[in-house]
């Protein structure tokens, strides 16, 4: 067994390479119920199944026709999909994920097995890494990394667009410390923003504002900790700011954008613009519940998600604590850790309030309890620490009083279940026996490796067993058999209507379909790839929620020509075909077309015109159209105009028109900024007609619209990822001495 070295040591390639394979075989073993055997999943959760899976197909299935996903048509008349961020089109391991060979068109579910398993191995490893910077033993910081993956909020939130975001964190620390050192003070302040930046990538904005607000915390009191300015230490901080800033772009910029012109719905009664912050209540829900905290010692307590980790882990990490207590690196991480802690507490923690009343942006983390991660995170490489701990040649007494204190809560535990036994009144949840048994084992464990009793390395893997053991009690634990009667109650809605989505597929003309949400509460359009008026969706833009599309007149601006329903909705009389569901498709022939045109164009004064123009029977919304601006000169004529559709992409459409007169091409799809127009290869302006769908003026004759969605802020934002990617390898190509 290797002994504790000096961070300056860097361990060899292939000791590396050998326990990051250590490490796939710990994840992949641990995560057997779901990649060993056929019986498990975790996808079967109302987000997983309804939103973020709709959200994956369609991604990759955009991938394997060769588009890029940037656009959304399917639901709600089309939305721009980086920008909503959480899809996660910008993240790297996800486009791994998309190129992996479909099944009949679909994602295998195998491989979103093993991209949990990745996704928590990189997690491990980036763990280990830090711990080894550190200067911890290769077996500390293997133990070290797994539970950092496998334990606490990490393993237990399972939705991509989080976790994704989280495992970079040991990364953004390894490097920040050790700029906080002196070690290539430069470049290391560089490459720890370029890992906080690729965390913003993922898709959500939540543990990469915690991390933020941790990382934005060690490098203020580096910064101030004489007392006065160390513009040393603030120059350093501003690298990692504007690298951070600059890696994060391709996925900061474009959800930017759309965060200004959309509403999030957040908890709240009504849903909340950008510059609206997220009501305190809703932070008060959101919050790590008091009691959650006797769930750091027994599982089965907790809210949002059980804070157990294993009590030989946590002695270990208090041990840890203790003993390298005189290094600066320890107390870091142990300020990280507890101001997580208590972070996470929310409306039982009146710093809490502070914090979210006066720090721009953190009321966008409208779950404190998320907060809690960053306890793990220094949880985790403290409890490497105390693994450490037994290769001291001192004579320390903490190790022996940590046994006697696991030995006492074991005894503790156990005669609480005899109490409880005696008087049958033993709860259903019975857990916190197994951690009775794994503190007793802990302790006898911890008093022999003191004692020398059993060797390093037995005692070592000893450890690590009993601890994934206490995980595995907690971490998959209630995911149900695929053979129970409660399993894949959310994923077998997903193929209930495969039948109903072909019949759609294969009718001539083009459709979108009103959905029944208590019938097929998925995103039915983005799974199957066909076109629905509504879908599950965390926000909406403004202009759709400003017009009154729940009505026959906001849904015919739209094209809605078919209603997916077991009676013929208002409006839909012709039965088309009805599924083994139960349901049935309704074609309404009088819906408008996807695009038509018109000849005459007016002005509304503001937004309150909207929903009186549209409910106005005498405004004929087939022959004239309105706007927010000045409209522009429009023909009237007695000819006739032809339209029609002829392609349509991800973020393509091509229309052919041959107009009698000058007028504007509608097409019934959602207007955002980013799409672009040409006529006959010139370029033209699109309108925001009716202030919610696209229109294009063109003049009389014959003529060829395309519209392709390039937006700015991608470019912009791929532009600005680039560039701190170059200015992070150029730094570190630049000579430095142990304080530059």
């Amino acid at each position: 067994m290797e002994e504790p070295r000096n961070s300056a040591t860097r361990p060899r390639a292939r000791i590396l390479l050998a326990d990051a394979v250590l490490l796939l075989i710990l994840c992949a073993g641990f995560y057997w119920k779901i990649v060993l055997t056929r019986q498990y999943t975790y996808l079967d959760t109302p987000d997983l199944a309804y939103q973020v899976l709709p959200w994956l197909q369609f991604q990759a299935a955009a991938w394997h026709r060769g588009h890029l996903p940037l656009w959304d048509p399917h639901l709600w008349g089309g939305q721009p999909l980086l920008g909503q961020a959480q899809p996660g089109v910008a993240y790297p391991l996800n486009w791994i994920l998309f190129a992996l060979p479909l099944r009949d068109g679909y994602l295998r579910p195998s491989y979103l097995h093993w991209y949990l398993v990745a996704v928590h191995f990189l997690a491990a490893w980036f763990a280990y890494l830090l711990c080894r910077d550190l200067g911890r033993s290769r077996g500390a910081s293997v133990l070290g990394g797994a539970l950092f993956s496998l334990s606490g909020w990490l393993a237990q939130n399972e939705l991509p667009q989080m976790i994704n975001g989280a495992v970079w964190t040991p990364l953004v620390f390894l490097y920040l410390l050790r700029a906080l050192r002196g070690e290539k003070p430069l470049a290391s302040a560089a490459w720890s923003g370029v890992f906080y930046g690729l965390s913003w990538l993922s898709g959500h904005h939540q543990i990469p504002l915690f991390v933020g607000l941790a990382a934005g915390g060690l490098w203020l009191y580096a910064g101030f900790r004489e007392g006065r300015p160390n513009w040393r230490m603030l120059r350093l901080a501003a690298v990692f700011v504007l690298i951070a800033a600059l890696v994060s772009g391709l996925q900061t910029l474009p959800a930017y954008e759309y965060g200004k012109l959309a509403k999030r719905w957040v908890g709240a009664q009504q849903p909340k613009a950008w510059n609206e912050p997220v009501p305190y209540s809703v932070h008060g829900e959101y919050s790590l519940q008091a009691s959650s905290l006797v769930g750091l010692l027994v599982p089965g307590f907790g809210r949002h998600f059980d804070p157990y980790a294993g009590v030989l882990a946590l002695a270990l990490a208090l041990l840890g604590l203790a003993r390298f207590w005189s290094e600066r690196t320890v107390r870091y991480l142990a300020v990280v850790g507890v101001a997580g802690l208590l972070f996470s507490l929310g409306k039982n923690n009146v710093l809490h309030g502070v914090l979210y009343a006066v720090v721009p942006m953190l009321e966008k983390a409208r779950t404190p309890a998320f907060a809690a991660f960053m306890y793990y995170f220094s949880f985790a490489v403290l409890t490497s620490y105390g693994i450490d701990t037994f290769y001291k040649s001192d004579e320390c007494q903490w190790p022996r009083r940590a046994s006697f204190a696991l030995a006492l809560f074991g005894i503790f535990l156990l005669g609480v279940g005899l109490v409880l036994t005696v008087a049958h009144k033993m709860p259903t949840d019975d857990r916190f026996l197994v951690t009775a048994l794994a503190a007793l084992l802990g302790a006898a464990l911890l008093r022999a490796w003191h004692s020398g009793a059993v060797s390093p390395r037995l005692a070592l893997v000893a450890a690590g067993l009993l601890m994934l053991i206490e995980l595995g009690n907690v971490t998959g634990y209630f995911w149900a058999n695929r053979d129970e009667p409660k399993a894949n109650q959310y994923l077998k809605k997903l193929w209930e209507h495969t039948d109903i989505a072909s019949f759609i597929k294969s009718l001539p003309f083009l459709v979108r379909c009103q959905l029944p949400d208590q019938e097929i509460p998925y995103n039915f359009g983005d799974w199957h790839g066909v076109d629905q008026f509504g879908g599950y969706t965390a926000s909406l833009p403004v202009n759709l929620l400003r017009v009154p599309w729940a009505g026959p007149r906001g849904r015919a601006l739209f094209g809605v020509n078919c209603a997916v329903a077991a009676q013929p909705p208002e409006g839909f009389s012709a039965e088309a075909f009805r599924g083994a569901s139960g349901l049935a498709v309704y074609l309404n022939p009088e819906a408008y077309p996807r695009v038509w045109t018109v000849h005459e164009a007016r002005q509304l004064a503001s937004v309150y015109q909207i929903d009186a123009a549209f409910n106005d029977s005498g405004f004929e919304l087939r022959r004239t159209t309105f706007l927010l601006e000045p409209p522009p000169a429009l023909e009237s004529c007695p000819e006739g105009d032809r339209v029609e559709l002829t392609a349509r992409s991800t973020g393509r459409v091509t229309i052919r028109a041959q107009m009698g007169c000058r007028g504007m091409v509608i097409l019934g799809d959602s207007y955002f900024p980013g799409w672009k127009a040409v006529v006959d290869g010139k370029p033209a302006r699109i309108y925001e007609a009716y202030t919610a769908v696209r229109g294009v003026v063109v003049d009389k004759g014959e003529h060829t619209i395309e519209m392709r969605y390039r937006p700015a802020s991608v470019y912009w934002g791929l532009a600005m990822t680039f560039s701190g990617l170059l200015g992070a390898c150029a730094l570190s190509r630049r000579r430095q001495g142990r304080g530059a």
